[in-house]
C-alpha cells in the first residue's frame, strides 16, 4: 500500500509534467531553440543569403532596455536622523550587492529571454545556490558550509553565490515550470526549477537525503512530459568517464510553505523542508515585455520577427539570383578557341590588346558573341520590398532607423519631426525599462528582507549623512530592519565618452559648490571624487592627477582630522545610527 509520502511524490511528478505541457502548448517552447539558432546564425538553408534580423534587433534592443549601472535609492518612511542613517546603510548595501553579485548580467540575460521566449525568470536565495538549510547553519545562524563535502572539496561552483550572502540568478526559461493555466507571477501557488548537478555532489550535499538509489546519466538530459529526453547541443562536450549528472526538480510550494527536491525516477523526496526563502511570496521574479491576455507566458519578439526574417532572406536570395543572371556572358564557338585563349578573356589583368587564335574563322564575330541581358527591373522591386520588410520590423519593435544605428543621410524631415519619432520610440522603450526597474526593486527588497533576518553579526559601513558628512556606522541586520521606499530610476543613460564625462563632472562640481557655499567659504575643496572625474579626462596632457589632488585636499585635512575624532567619524570610532543621532541631537522618531 503506498504511503502518503509516495502519493505526494507522484502528485508532484505529475504536476511538473502538466506544467511542462502547459509551457509547450501556450508558450510554444519547442520553437525557442529555433529562434536562438537564428541568433547564432545557424539553421539557415544552404544557398540562402541570410539577413540576421534576430541578431541585429536584439543587439540594438538590449543596450536600450537593461541598466548599464543600476543604482538604488532607499528612503526611510520614519522621520529622524537615526532612520535616515539606517536608510543610507541599506542603500549602501544594496548598491554594493548589485555590483558584487554581478546582478546586471542576470538582468541582461532575462531581457534576452524575453526576446526569445516571451518572459524571463530569476530566483533569489541565500548562502547556497541549491537552497538554504538553517539546520546546517553555524551557531550564529548566518551561513552554512553545505557548499563543501566532508573532505572540504567544493560541490557548488557559481562564483556569485557565497556563504552568508544573498544572491539572484537568472534561470533558463525551459527549466522553469509554472502550474497549468497560470496567469501571472503574483497568483502562483508553486514554481518548479530544474537544475543539473553531478551525482557525487548530490550525494555529498548534507541538505539531501534518500540519495542511496539515485542514478545519473553521462550528459545532462532534460526530461519531457511524455518520458523523452532532450540533450542540448552545447552539452555534447565529452565529460569525464566518472562524471554523471542528475536532473533535479526544486519545487517552492506556497500552500505548505515548503521546498521540495525530487527527480522523475527516485522513489523518495530528496528534500521536503520548510522554505526559508519564501519572503513576500515565492522566491521567483519574472519579467515580460509583451504580455499575453490570459497566461503568464508572453509573446516573444522573435516569434513576430521570424516571418519577416524569412521573407527578407528570400528577397535577398532572389536578388542574388537575378544579379547573377544579369552578369555579362560570352558565347564561344565550340572547339575553335583553346582553353588558354578563353582564359585570356576572363583574366583579372587589365590588357588593352589580347591576341587569340580563331582557327579557320575569318570573322571574330563568328567565334565570340557577347551576351548582355541588361539590368533586370525586378532588382529595383526587390530592393523596395526589402525596405518594406525592414520597416515592418522596425514598426514591430518600435525602432527608427537611427535607433538601430543606421545612417539615414539628409532628408526633408525636420528636427522637430525627428524629436517626435524619438519620443514615440522612448515611450515604448521606457515601458520596457520601467519593467526592468521594477524587477531590480523587487530583487533588492527581497535581499533586504534576507539581510534583516540573517546578518546577525556586527558590521561597519561608511555612509554620507544628510548633513554631507561621512559617518562610520556599526549595524546588524535586525538593527536596520525597518520599512523603506526603494526606487530605481528607469532612465536612459547618456553615452559616456570622455567629453560627456568631463561635462558631467564640471556640472557636478558647480552643483556641489552651489549647495555647499558655507563649506566653500571655509576653504573646503570640491570633493576628490568629482575632481578625479574631471581631471582624468585630461590624461593625454601629462598632468600628475594624484599630485594635483593631494595639493588641493591639503586644505581640508585639518577639518577631516577633527571630524574623525567625533563619534562615527572614522572606522576606529564607529557608532550605531542611534548613537550618532543622539550625539547630533536628533531622535529616532
Amino acid at each position: 500500500m503506498p504511503t502518503p509520502t509516495d502519493s505526494e511524490l507522484k502528485q508532484w511528478q505529475e504536476k511538473i509534467k502538466d506544467g511542462q505541457r502547459f509551457q509547450i502548448k501556450f508558450a510554444d517552447s519547442n520553437s525557442w531553440g529555433k529562434y536562438k539558432d537564428y541568433y547564432r546564425h545557424r539553421s539557415f538553408k544552404k544557398g540562402i543569403i541570410p539577413v540576421n534580423l534576430m541578431f541585429s534587433v536584439l543587439r540594438s534592443m538590449v543596450p536600450q532596455v537593461y541598466f548599464r549601472n543600476p543604482r538604488v535609492t532607499v528612503t526611510a518612511r520614519k522621520p529622524g536622523l537615526e532612520a535616515e542613517l539606517n536608510a543610507r546603510i541599506v542603500q549602501k548595501i544594496d548598491n554594493w550587492l548589485l555590483t558584487e553579485l554581478a546582478a546586471k548580467k542576470q538582468f541582461k540575460a532575462m531581457v534576452q529571454d524575453c526576446f526569445f521566449c516571451g518572459m524571463g525568470s530569476g530566483f533569489s536565495g541565500y548562502d547556497s545556490a541549491f537552497g538554504f538549510d538553517p539546520s546546517k547553519a553555524d551557531p550564529t545562524g548566518r551561513f552554512t558550509l553545505t557548499q563543501f563535502d566532508k573532505a572540504g572539496n567544493a560541490i557548488e561552483f557559481n562564483s556569485n553565490v557565497n556563504p552568508g550572502m544573498p544572491w539572484f540568478l537568472r534561470a533558463r526559461p525551459e527549466d522553469v515550470v509554472y502550474p497549468w493555466g497560470a496567469t501571472d507571477r503574483d497568483s502562483l501557488e508553486w514554481v518548479a526549477l530544474r537544475v543539473f548537478r553531478q551525482l557525487e555532489d548530490v550525494k555529498s550535499d548534507p541538505k539531501y537525503s534518500n540519495t542511496a538509489e539515485l542514478q545519473g546519466s553521462f550528459t545532462p538530459r532534460r526530461s519531457t512530459p511524455e518520458g523523452g529526453v532532450v540533450v542540448d547541443i552545447n552539452e555534447f562536450n565529452k565529460p569525464a568517464t566518472d562524471a554523471q549528472w542528475v536532473e533535479l526538480w526544486q519545487v517552492h510550494n506556497l500552500r505548505d510553505g515548503k521546498v521540495k527536491v525530487l527527480t522523475m525516477e527516485n522513489p523518495s523526496f530528496l528534500r521536503n523542508d520548510k522554505d526559508d526563502m519564501q519572503i513576500d511570496g515565492l522566491p521567483v521574479d519574472t519579467i515580460c515585455f509583451n504580455q499575453d491576455p490570459d497566461y503568464i507566458y508572453g509573446v516573444p519578439d522573435a516569434r513576430i520577427i521570424e516571418p519577416q526574417l524569412l521573407e527578407l532572406n528570400d528577397i535577398r536570395t532572389q536578388a542574388m539570383k537575378h544579379r547573377r543572371i544579369d552578369i555579362l556572358k560570352t558565347l564561344v564557338k565550340k572547339n575553335v578557341m583553346s582553353p588558354e585563349d578563353i582564359q585570356k578573356l576572363t583574366d583579372e589583368d587589365v590588357q588593352a590588346f589580347v591576341e587569340i587564335d580563331c582557327g579557320d574563322a575569318t570573322n571574330l564575330r563568328d567565334v565570340v558573341v557577347p551576351l548582355n541581358p541588361g539590368a533586370s527591373g525586378i532588382l529595383q522591386d526587390l530592393i523596395a520590398q526589402g525596405e518594406i520588410v525592414r520597416g515592418d520590423v522596425r514598426e514591430t519593435v518600435g525602432f527608427s532607423r537611427t535607433a538601430t544605428g543606421e545612417f539615414q543621410g539628409k532628408t526633408h524631415v525636420s528636427a522637430t519631426e525627428t524629436d517626435k519619432v524619438f519620443q514615440s520610440m522612448n515611450l515604448r522603450m521606457d515601458e520596457r525599462r520601467d519593467q526592468v526597474a521594477d524587477l531590480v526593486e523587487r530583487v533588492v527588497r527581497r535581499w533586504n528582507q534576507i539581510i534583516f533576518t540573517r546578518w546577525t553579526a556586527e558590521r561597519v559601513a561608511s555612509v554620507i549623512g544628510p548633513d554631507g558628512a561621512k559617518y562610520w556606522l556599526k549595524f546588524t541586520g535586525p538593527q536596520i530592519k525597518d520599512e523603506y521606499d526603494t526606487t530605481v530610476a528607469a532612465e536612459e543613460g547618456p553615452v559616456m565618452d570622455a567629453e560627456t564625462k568631463k561635462q558631467m563632472g564640471i556640472q557636478a562640481a558647480q552643483t556641489w559648490a552651489q549647495l555647499n557655499q558655507g563649506a566653500i567659504k571655509m576653504g573646503t575643496p570640491v570633493p576628490a571624487e568629482i575632481q578625479r572625474l574631471i581631471f582624468s579626462q585630461f590624461d593625454g596632457t601629462g598632468l600628475d592627477i594624484d599630485r594635483l589632488l593631494a595639493q588641493t585636499q591639503a586644505v581640508g585635512h585639518a577639518a577631516l582630522a577633527m571630524q574623525a575624532q567625533q563619534m562615527g567619524g572614522s572606522p576606529q570610532t564607529a557608532a550605531t545610527p542611534g548613537q550618532v543621532a543622539q550625539q547630533q541631537g536628533g531622535g529616532g522618531q
